[in-house]
């Protein structure tokens, strides 16, 4: 029948919104809506000395938190 679940036809894509900056407490954060699905990103980053054992190299740390 050439339709998605939601009726839109193979062919139709859902409008897209897109912000940034919107959460002040972040290096950069953004927000997408996509149909009815609404995400939200923040990223937070900072420059660190390294380990003493580990004086030539990096590290990097992440944490995910989701709502469902």
């Amino acid at each position: 029948e050439d339709l998605r679940v939601d009726g839109r036809g193979c062919e139709d894509y859902r409008c897209a919104e897109v912000e940034t900056d919107v959460v002040s407490n972040t290096s950069g954060s953004a927000r997408v809506k996509l149909g009815h699905t609404d995400i939200l990103v923040g990223v937070k980053a900072e420059m660190g000395t390294p380990k003493l054992e580990k004086p030539d190299e990096g590290y990097l740390e992440f944490f995910v938190d989701w709502l469902v």
